[in-house]
């Protein structure tokens, strides 16, 4: 009986330990003897594969009619559908169509929904959607006209139709926060030239297009703005003079101005200062007297001038010759030798162009010039003067044969620290420069008599005028 019970005890602690071998997977051993082994992982620790669940790169793009398609990336989708609210594909157009990604081109300017069916890596399927906003993109105006004559012959043209500050999603891109603004003013994805440039320019302006007329002609301006083409078609007009600009002296002939480019425009004609020159319905000029005046010309609300200036027959005369030395080539400048054949410095050169004419600047020397100082002082002792300090070329108070004085390293110890003094030697245009002076001098940084571009700066201290009749 004893026995009978130990054998069921027995029985039932194999039968316990069987079971906790199955359930832990331990070694376990009941008096010695060894059941079996169970894993000693922990099935609570057992990795658990998760689906990544379908989306969009962007859940809304802008873009324009005409320009640049997006592609619109799907992101962990093993197959997609895509589905265009607006069916009959006005505003955009599908294609390229994959499970990663669709091009979406713009039509025309609207709004459509795109819905995505798509299916994840567990068979799972999400729907999503992209909200595309389509606009048009145009121009103020197409055709514009300039007339060089203007003070400012530019315009703008505005970019209409968006709003520039908008963000535009370029394609087959990372999403771009670049605004189309910044992209007119500085992207790569908008470009703008004239055909002619010799006729126009054009810049992007901070979202208007800014053209400035250059000569007369007709020519395209050509533009693309992510991807859509535009133009404005530019007219320049150039009322043009024959002359712009006359040096003379008093006594002289008539001189016939005759103007172009004005089309059926009536012209008229007038005279700043009659008595210096006066100017007919037809545009001939009568030289009146010594000075400096503007005949100008006027037409369809723009005008044009010539600039008349009349010295004495002297002074021309003087121009005449100083403008025959600057001319030669053995000459130089030398202040020992100032006064020895093709040798000048710059108070003996205007010396001796006004020595022949009977104006010695008060000096008796026989041989000798004076200095620049001294030519200065003697115009304002006499009367002689006509500003100073320096004046600009369109006050029209110079006239050829003055004389420039100038004090470039000051504190010289003679008259108004003058150093330097030049000729002035008349009036000049020329396109894409306007009106200017120039003046003859010897100079010793060219080492020769020369003629330049009069710069009225601070350096001049007075402006004299040697002969008055």
């Amino acid at each position: 009986m004893i026995i009978e019970n130990v054998r069921k005890e027995f029985c039932l602690l194999f039968i316990l330990a069987l079971a906790v071998s199955v359930l832990y997977s331990q070694p376990i051993s009941v008096k010695g003897a060894e059941f079996g082994s169970i894993s000693e992982q922990d099935p609570l620790e057992t990795p658990i594969t998760v689906s990544e669940v379908p989306s969009l790169e962007t859940a809304q793009i802008h873009l324009l009619a005409g320009g640049h398609s997006y592609d619109l990336k799907v992101n962990h989708a093993v197959s997609a559908v895509y589905t265009l609210s607006d069916t009959s594909q006005t505003v955009v157009s599908l294609s390229n169509e994959t499970p990663q990604s669709v091009t979406v081109t713009p039509v025309a300017a609207g709004q459509t929904l795109l819905s995505v069916t798509a299916t994840g890596n567990d068979g799972a399927q999400t729907v999503l959607s992209c909200q595309i906003t389509v606009s048009e993109l145009s121009l103020s105006n197409e055709n514009i006209t300039l007339y060089m004559n203007d003070e400012d012959p530019s315009t703008e043209v505005a970019v209409e139709g968006i709003d520039l500050d908008m963000v535009y999603y370029e394609s087959g891109q990372e999403w771009s926060e670049e605004t189309i603004r910044d992209a007119m003013n500085a992207g790569s994805n908008c470009s703008i030239e004239a055909g002619n440039p010799k006729i126009a320019e054009a810049s992007f302006r901070d979202g208007n297009i800014y053209i400035r007329g250059i000569a007369k002609g007709i020519t395209n301006i050509r533009m693309n703005i992510y991807g859509v083409p535009l133009s404005v078609r530019v007219t320049v007009h150039h009322y043009t003079l024959n002359k712009y600009a006359i040096n003379t002296y008093q006594g002289s002939g008539i001189k016939n101005l005759k103007i172009s480019g004005t089309g059926n425009h009536k012209v008229t004609w007038s005279s700043g200062n009659e008595n210096v020159a006066a100017v007919s319905k037809t545009g001939i000029v009568s030289i009146k007297g010594i000075g400096t005046t503007k005949i100008t010309a006027k037409a369809n609300g723009r005008k044009v001038i010539c600039i008349v200036s009349v010295s004495s027959k002297t002074a021309y005369r003087v121009i005449k010759d100083a403008r025959a030395i600057a001319n030669l080539k053995n000459i130089q400048y030398s202040q020992e030798k100032r006064m020895s054949k093709n040798y000048y410095d710059c108070s003996s050169l205007v010396y001796r162009c006004y020595r022949p004419y009977g104006i010695r600047f008060g000096y008796t020397h026989p041989t000798w010039a004076p200095t620049a100082a001294d030519e200065a002082y003697w115009c304002v002792s006499t009367k002689h003067l006509v500003a100073e300090e320096a004046v600009s070329i369109l006050n029209c108070k110079l006239i050829p044969g003055d004389t420039i004085y100038y004090s470039f390293q000051g504190n010289n110890g003679r008259y108004l620290d003058i150093d330097h003094t030049a000729l002035f030697a008349g009036y000049a245009y020329e396109e894409g420069i306007g009106y200017y002076g120039t003046v003859i001098e010897a100079s010793s940084s060219s080492n020769t008599v020369t003629e330049r571009m009069y710069d009225g700066g601070d350096h001049i201290r007075l402006i004299g005028r040697p002969s008055k009749r």
